[in-house]
């Protein structure tokens, strides 16, 4: 009986531990917060949707007739540059904020900031906003 009792103690011992240790991993990690993504010159993804984002961009405009909409306000046709920065966040999904580069076409280089959701699964993306950055 004492035998039983030193083990169901080391058992219970065990998940104090294990759980312990996960809620310090979880409060490091929260679930569903925005992880930056490192690397984004390189990846080859990121880049890839920031260029989506832009080409998006430039459709919406042209089938609105040069007018602005609440999720894009920007009026100007654009030529991607780059993703200067970029994070994700697991939703419904995969969201990815972009901080993308572009040049419009009577002026230099400006960001702007473009959100893309992602869903594997059914092998669609979508633009969800694209606005100009106020950094």
């Amino acid at each position: 009986m004492a035998r039983m009792v030193t083990i169901t103690s080391i058992l219970l011992l065990s998940l104090l531990v294990v759980a312990t240790a996960a809620a310090d991993t979880a409060a490091a990690a929260v679930v569903g917060g925005r992880r930056d993504i490192k690397d984004v010159g390189s990846n080859k993804l990121v880049q890839s949707l920031g260029q989506f984002a832009v080409a998006e961009h430039n459709r919406h405009l042209r089938r609105n007739g040069g007018v602005g909409t609440s999720s894009d306000p920007v009026t100007a046709l654009l030529s991607f540059r780059a993703v200067a920065a970029a994070q994700q966040q697991v939703v419904a999904g995969v969201a990815y904020y972009l901080k993308v580069i572009a040049r419009d076409h009577g002026g230099g280089d400006r960001p702007f900031d473009a959100v893309v959701v992602v869903k594997a699964w059914l092998k669609s993306k979508e633009l969800v906003s694209f606005t100009p950055s106020p950094k």
